[in-house]
């Protein structure tokens, strides 16, 4: 079996870069790894369903329900059909790792910010895979806003300052909420600051 490294927070925390770099450090460290790089939501079906609403929808607390439904369809195929496959296939010395921008954390804050319990949540997540380490990427609201602003055209449906204040304070609870390997890292410092600690981090618990 492989390693499961995912990367969560909210949007603007930086996490594409930071597994940007990484896999590039995976690799580099030696050539022989094999690094799967994936996300969520995916692009499958239910993936673009959420994709969609994103989009479209303007008030955050709408379609709670049928978002946690289509988030938890999407990620039983994400694991069924891409992540699961990949770390059970048999290669021998070589070392495999997954990296995953954003997974069951992002569910749990998202959807709990819209109003739907904990407990409900979890009865529905909680016999997924659960990842090696999942690092949070912590930054306020504020910041995650004007990076998403000087990155993009457009906020989507999540991207409301208060309703981004739930989330945040949803994430940073997952740590004593979830029995799970949780890094909680400052995502405010330098690109260069927030790497070195993720690095190490898995250096110091023995995935690198």
């Amino acid at each position: 079996m492989g390693v499961f490294i995912v990367i969560d927070g909210l949007d603007g925390c930086g996490k594409g870069e930071q597994i940007k770099r990484l896999h590039n450090f995976l690799f580099e460290q030696n050539r022989r790894n094999i690094i799967l790089t994936t996300r969520e939501p995916t692009y499958g079906t239910y993936g673009l369903q959420v994709r969609k609403i994103l989009k479209g929808d303007k008030d955050p607390y709408e379609k709670a329900e049928h978002m946690l439904e289509l988030y938890t369809k999407d990620r039983e195929e994400h694991l069924e059909n891409v992540i699961l496959p990949f770390l059970k296939e048999e290669k021998g010395e070589i070392r495999k790792f997954v990296l995953c921008d954003r997974y069951y954390y992002s569910t749990y804050a998202f959807q709990q910010a819209q109003g739907i319990p904990f407990e409900k949540i979890s009865s529905l997540q909680k016999s997924f895979l659960k990842p090696n380490v999942a690092f949070i990427l912590d930054v306020t609201p504020e910041i995650a806003l004007s990076r998403i602003g000087n990155s993009r055209d457009g906020v989507e449906k999540f991207e409301k300052l208060e309703f981004m204040k739930k989330i945040r304070a949803n994430f940073l609870e997952l740590k004593s909420k979830l029995n799970d390997n949780i890094v909680i890292i400052d995502a405010s410092k330098s690109k260069e600051d927030v790497f070195n600690e993720i690095v190490g981090h898995l250096s110091k618990q023995g995935f690198i």
